[in-house]
C-alpha cells in the first residue's frame, strides 16, 4: 500500500497519458454527467453500509465492492485516481475499498475538482461506466483481500484502550450524544473511545501536512504503536482519518464498517462521559 496515497493536481496532469490510468468520480451521478475530468467513470462508494459487521456481513460488503470496482475497470487499471469536489469523506472511502480488495496504485486527488480547476485542468461531461457499491449485488468475495484494514463489531467490543484504541471521528455533538442521526437507534459513543474530529485532518479542501496531522493525533492521545479502530456514523468519515493517520506514520489502522449505526442498534453500553 502507498504510505501517502494522495496525488496533487499538477502531478495528475503529468500522468494522464500513462496507459491504464483510470479516473473515478465519486460524486453524485448527476454531478459526474454534468462536468468531470475527461474520461472519468463514476462510482458511488458512499451509500453502502452494513447492519452487522460479522463474518457474513463483511464478506458480503467485500463481494459488493469487488463487483462494483470490476464494473468500472479498476481491476485492469495500472493506476486509479479517485476524486470528488474537494477532499472529503467519499474519495478516501473509495480508495479504502480499492485497497481492501488488494488493488495496487490507488490515489486520492488531493483537493479534488477544485484543485484541478485551479491549474486550469479541462473538464467534460461524464459518460461511460457508472456503478455503485450495493449490497443488492450477490457476487462472491475474491479469495484474497486485506482483512487487516477492516474491524468487526467483536473486535471493537474487545478493544482494551491500551494496545487497541477506538477512535470516534464524528462531530463533537455526535460524540457527546447530543445529535442523533434519524437512522440510528440512539445517540452516544462507544465506551472508552477517544475523539479526533475528521475535519481537523483537512484544511481548505486538502489534507493537512503529516506533521500537522501527527500533532492533532498526539493531542487526542493516539500512539503509533497502538492498533487504532476508527469509526463514524456509517464508515465514510473514518476512511478520511484512516489515510490522514497513515500519512502521519501510523500503520496499524482499521475501519469499523458498522460504525455507530451498528453499535447503537446492537450494544447496550454507551459511554456518556
Amino acid at each position: 500500500m502507498n504510505s501517502a496515497p494522495i496525488i496533487a493536481a499538477a502531478q495528475l496532469a503529468s500522468r494522464l497519458a500513462h496507459p491504464g490510468t483510470l479516473l473515478v468520480d465519486v460524486r453524485s451521478a448527476d454531478a459526474w454527467r454534468a462536468s468531470t475530468l475527461p474520461g472519468a467513470v463514476h462510482l458511488d462508494a458512499y451509500s453502502v453500509f452494513i447492519d452487522r459487521s460479522d463474518d457474513a456481513g463483511i464478506q458480503h460488503l467485500v463481494a459488493a465492492a469487488a463487483q462494483a470496482l470490476a464494473e468500472i475497470g479498476a481491476f485492469s487499471a495500472t493506476q486509479t485516481i479517485y476524486f470528488e469536489t474537494a477532499t472529503g469523506m467519499v474519495s478516501p472511502r473509495a480508495l479504502w475499498f480499492h485497497e481492501l480488495l488488494g488493488l495496487p496504485n490507488g490515489w486520492i486527488l488531493d483537493g479534488g475538482i477544485d484543485a484541478w480547476h485551479a491549474i486550469a485542468g479541462e473538464l467534460a461531461p461524464g459518460a461511460g461506466a457508472s456503478s455503485a457499491i450495493s449490497l443488492d449485488h450477490r457476487a462472491v468475495a475474491p479469495a484474497s483481500w486485506r482483512a487487516e484494514s477492516i474491524a468487526s463489531y467483536d473486535e471493537v467490543a474487545a478493544a482494551d484502550g491500551i494496545e487497541t484504541a477506538v477512535v470516534d471521528v464524528r462531530r463533537f455533538s455526535e460524540y457527546q450524544g447530543e445529535f442523533v442521526h434519524p437512522c440510528c437507534a440512539r445517540g452516544g459513543r462507544i465506551p472508552g473511545s477517544v475523539h479526533l474530529f475528521w475535519e481537523d485532518v483537512l484544511q481548505g479542501g486538502s489534507y493537512r501536512s503529516p506533521r500537522e496531522i501527527l500533532a492533532r493525533a498526539a493531542e487526542a492521545g493516539l500512539d503509533p504503536r497502538q492498533t487504532l479502530i476508527l469509526y463514524c456514523h456509517r464508515g465514510a468519515r473514518a476512511a478520511t482519518v484512516f489515510y490522514a493517520l497513515r500519512m502521519a506514520g501510523f500503520s496499524k489502522l482499521k475501519v469499523f464498517v458498522g460504525s455507530w449505526h451498528e453499535w447503537a442498534e446492537r450494544a447496550s453500553g454507551v459511554d456518556s462521559r
